[in-house]
């Protein structure tokens, strides 16, 4: 029976009047079932195999072969069982890599199509189904210092294992690079290794003379210390963190102990395999491991004491080790604050310069040391000297610059903006004493507005956000205040005066320009300039790009600590402050300042023809 595609037949079923309508198909129902029929016994087209072939297990059984009591080379006699998934058409399968020397490939006794193909030798087949692919092949075998090896790059396979034979009378040490399971046996006076391999990866077998263990006498163990401490003072804490550093002979320990110096409190005990510590009522401290440490073993402990402020003596806390045959040591002091350390009288220890400090004293702290000692002796007395200096104020904001702008109007009235780039470390608010009678329209901080407040000596408060630190240096933020005043304006005659003053920080400012927008159709005499602001054709805008760069970059950072800080109510509470923006129109006139401190930031000029 031949039969129709259901598409089709549908097609071919469907009255004339239902083609008119093509999103609608009208049919008997017979037709319909007769069509099913017909079509729902269809074979599906078969899916393809994801791979071409597939190679089950490889198994390689070799032989070393000896030249003038040398080992040269191994010859192997491998079987990859290769299953080919393609229904039809050639295959490539990668067998061995082309290091190794190929002497034959059969398939059920007949020569295989091996080619050598992208550094791989390569069978070529067009058969179907699985089958063995037997080579004999050689890889050559390395000597060195009494020790043989051989390797060589593995194809891929669900499971691989060797067996290596190596002749030898001796006693022979195997060992099998990521073998999973490995196993050495004897067979007619050759040494035997068999192992089972990862699928893929690489061979690599090497043997030695096996040396056998002979009974030795044990030794009690012998443990010599070294003791790295270094000693902070600040903040009426004298710390001090001490590294003991055993070298343990012959037997394994699994005890250490020290006596931790008199008035010092332990804090904590580090080290590989601790099980517990303690320190009993004489000072001596107890670790135990869970395991028997050999070799070199460190050991830190944190230790503390109380010494109090202001100028006082103390003497250097040294951990002694105990049970051990010799130690020596090492010390130094570092000043956490501005102390003035010195040393009194040294006994059974020896100044020595602090470059000269071993580094695992000078690599556990960033503050320069500032004393060094080294010691051979079991009680050494190191009494130190602590002078506590009074701080210096220091600068804790700044503002980089001041850029503002004045809209001045033909009646006198006058719109200023000023914004400021402000670095600032732990100042709470910025005071301004503004010009008198100017009002205070909108205030700003990182771009986001703020609610200002006033002190009771009437100076506007400003709201700020602690600058982010990158790189070590603190990044600036901009704040930015905008004001408006009443002033005079022209006469009859178009002429008159133009005075007006900045807000007045209370931090310095490193530079200040200011651009005053006057009407087009003003004339000002050039020698009419005064305030303490000098005039110039174009602000120099003395801030290096790289610094306007650096403030532009950290503005998203500063946006997003106002936005933090807002949330917690740290820039003022209540309605949402508008952000007013200048406009500008006018003949610009520049002025600025270098370093601006406790001053008045004025500037005048007369000016005329204003007549209206």
């Amino acid at each position: 029976m031949r039969i129709i595609p259901f598409a089709l037949a549908l097609a071919l079923a469907v009255p004339a009047s239902a083609q008119e309508h093509p999103e609608r198909v009208v049919m008997q129902l017979n037709d319909f079932l007769r069509l099913y029929e017909q079509t729902k016994d269809r074979p599906e087209k078969p899916e393809q195999a994801p791979r071409h072939f597939a190679v089950p297990s490889a198994r390689y059984s070799g032989s070393v072969i000896f030249e003038n009591d040398e080992p040269r080379s191994a010859v192997f006699d491998s079987k990859f069982r290769v299953d080919v998934l393609r229904d039809k058409g050639w295959v490539q399968v990668p067998l061995l890599p082309a290091t190794v020397a190929v002497e034959k490939a059969t398939i059920a006794g007949k020569e295989a199509p091996v080619v050598l193909q992208n550094g791989w030798y390569t069978l070529v087949t067009d058969q179907k189904g699985s089958f063995d692919v037997d080579i004999r092949f050689a890889a050559s075998v390395m000597s060195s210092q009494g020790q043989s090896s051989l390797s060589f790059q593995l194809a891929p396979s669900a499971g691989t294992t060797v067996e290596l034979a190596v002749p030898s009378e001796e006693e022979l040490d195997f060992t099998v690079a990521n073998a999973r399971v490995q196993e050495t046996t004897e067979r007619r006076g050759q040494k035997v290794v068999t192992a089972t391999l990862p699928a893929t990866g690489s061979l690599a077998v090497s043997w030695q003379r096996e040396i056998p263990e002979e009974v030795v006498e044990t030794q009690d163990s012998r443990v010599y210390a070294e003791v790295f401490t270094l000693v902070g003072l600040g903040d009426g804490l004298l710390e001090a963190t001490s590294t003991i550093h055993h070298t343990i002979l012959f037997e394994g320990v699994e005890q250490l102990q020290a006596q931790i110096p008199d008035g010092m409190t332990l804090l904590d005990v580090q080290g590989t395999g601790i099980r517990d510590w303690s320190v009993d009522e004489a000072g001596l401290l107890t670790v135990e491991l869970n395991y028997a440490a050999e070799g070199a073993y460190p050991l830190t402990l944190k230790m503390e004491q109380v010494v109090g402020q202001g100028s006082v003596t103390a003497t250097a806390p040294i951990a002694k080790p105990v049970g051990v045959e010799r130690s020596k040591g090492w010390l130094g002091v570092e000043a956490r604050g501005n102390l003035e350390i010195s040393s009194g009288d040294v006994q059974k220890a020896t100044p020595i310069d602090v470059r000269a400090l071993p580094g695992a004293i000078l690599g556990v702290t960033g503050q320069p040391v500032l004393l060094g000692y080294k010691y051979l002796a079991e009680d050494p007395t190191i009494p130190l000297a602590v002078t506590e200096h009074d701080d210096v104020d220091v600068l804790v904001t700044l503002l980089d610059q001041a850029q503002a702008r004045t809209m001045w109007t033909r009646d006198g009235r006058r719109i200023t903006s000023v914004r400021y780039q402000v670095r600032n470390n732990r100042k709470q608010f910025l005071r301004f004493e503004m010009p008198e009678g100017a009002e205070l329209w909108s205030a700003s901080v990182g771009g986001k507005a703020v609610q200002p407040a006033k002190a009771g000596d009437g100076r506007v408060l400003i709201p700020l956000i602690r600058s982010v630190s990158t790189g070590g240096a603190l990044a600036a933020y901009q704040v930015e205040v905008v004001y408006v005043e009443d002033g005079a304006g022209p006469s009859s005659t178009g002429t008159g005066s133009f005075e007006a003053v900045l807000p007045k920080a209370d931090v310095p400012t490193t530079y200040v320009g200011w651009t005053v927008y006057a009407p087009f159709d003003a004339k000002i005499p050039k020698k009419s300039y005064d305030g303490s602001l000098r005039h110039v054709d174009y602000l120099s805008n003395v801030v290096n790009a790289a610094e306007v760069t650096y403030i532009e970059t950290a503005t998203p950072n500063m946006q997003a600590s106002a936005a933090q800080q807002t949330a917690g109510g740290a820039l003022g509470q209540g309605a949402a402050p508008v952000q007013v923006s200048l406009p500008l129109e006018g003949q610009p006139i520049f002025f600025e300042k270098l370093l601006a401190l406790d001053e008045d930031l004025s500037v005048s000029f007369d000016f005329k023809g204003l007549k209206d």
